[in-house]
């Protein structure tokens, strides 16, 4: 089976040009934990002011194999640097690191897609006075657009599949990964469906399903027909805590980033 080889921060920014690169952040960070790139750790702790409450510390993982991607490398880089970092502390020293949200979805996500063939680039100019990128999608890149939205529309059909049709809603788990997480799907029904689908033997044909998967599939996890054997290469467990990561979406930058962002929007354009 075809592999489009894209992480869920990719995929958004395909089919979401405008979404903003701290949901990158977001996605990317919660994949890389996902696949046990790196590892995350609760903390049960005691204050007399805000009583119990929970730390989260996030370290190397037992899987963090290289090579990354750009907007992989500079999270793993980053943890690798500190040894271990608070979810807080990560998003500060990250902010600080990049400049702004937008250069990481700029220059670590974008830009690498557009040397792949899936965006292309144009200079153009404002009545003559004011420079401005143009960002779009290449023939390649709307192909591509329309397999991942075809995916992640199906979400909707999933809970039907997990009572008609098991071998479907596996077939349909195995193609999208990580990925689910762009998905309306709630966590606690992923966390349910993967403990479901998890006792299925024999283990469905995936291609029976679909032609292609949306991330890179370890080899060790497929089986001769190129279906996948186990979702183990995956720490579904980690999806109880992830709700936290909400707060990497509503994180406040410093105010000169937030003003290098609205600059750097208004000069470019992507239709």
């Amino acid at each position: 089976m075809e592999s489009l080889n894209l992480t869920p921060a990719e995929s958004l920014i395909i089919v979401s040009p405008k979404a903003s690169g701290d949901k990158m952040i977001k996605f990317t960070l919660m994949d890389l934990l996902l696949k046990k790139s790196l590892k995350l750790d609760i903390i049960e702790k005691f204050n007399f002011l805000k009583g119990s409450y929970s730390s989260i510390i996030i370290s190397e993982g037992e899987s963090c194999q290289w090579p990354f991607k750009p907007h992989e490398e500079i999270l793993i880089e980053l943890i690798l640097e500190h040894h271990e970092l608070k979810l807080d502390e990560f998003v500060n020293t990250l902010h600080k690191k990049i400049g702004s949200p937008i250069e990481y979805k700029n220059r670590y996500v974008r830009d690498p897609l557009i040397d792949k063939g899936y965006f292309k680039m144009q200079k153009k100019m404002l009545m003559s006075l004011a420079p401005y990128n143009m960002y779009s999608l290449t023939d390649n890149g709307l192909k591509v657009k329309y397999k991942i939205n075809k995916l992640l529309n199906d979400a909707e059909n999933l809970k039907k599949w997990m009572k008609e049709d098991l071998g479907r809603a596996k077939a349909y788990l195995s193609v999208l990964g990580s990925h689910i997480l762009l998905t309306d799907v709630d966590i606690k029904d992923i966390k349910k469906f993967n403990r479901i689908l998890s006792y299925i033997n024999p283990e469905p044909n995936t291609c029976e399903y679909y032609s292609y998967y949306l991330y890179t599939v370890p080899f060790d996890y497929l089986d001769d027909y190129g279906n996948l054997k186990s979702f183990d290469f995956l720490d579904i467990s980690l999806l109880d805590h992830f709700n936290s990561f909400s707060d990497l979406t509503d994180k406040d930058t410093s105010v000169s980033g937030r003003r290098i962002e609205r600059r750097l929007k208004n000069r470019e354009v992507i239709p």
